[in-house]
């Protein structure tokens, strides 16, 4: 029972195609998969961006309600940026 040449032939060509058409596959394969571990790092960097924006839009928000019920907090800010009420006496420092 010994394989004629022939056989030989076709079993070493059948295994050299089949290995040049997985090599080639993966070849074919590897950018794209390359391409989604980027996007996936691009997405969760995005999803980061998105809560901090929230978490900015939430204090903007707050900020929004204490300018029309926290009277202490309107002269705190107004008084951060050099606000006085009419007749009040003001004394300004300079370094």
């Amino acid at each position: 029972m010994q394989e004629s040449f022939r056989e030989k032939f076709f079993h070493v060509i059948t295994l050299v195609l089949l290995s040049v058409i997985i090599v080639g596959g993966a070849a074919l394969v590897y950018p794209t998969w390359r391409r989604g571990q980027a996007l996936k790092v691009q997405e969760a960097d995005l999803r980061g961006q998105i809560e901090e924006k929230k978490k900015e839009i939430a204090h903007l928000v707050e900020n929004q309600r204490r300018f029309r019920t926290d009277p202490d907090f309107v002269e705190a800010i107004a008084r951060r940026n050099r606000r006085v009420f009419p007749g009040e006496l003001v004394f300004i420092f300079e370094d």
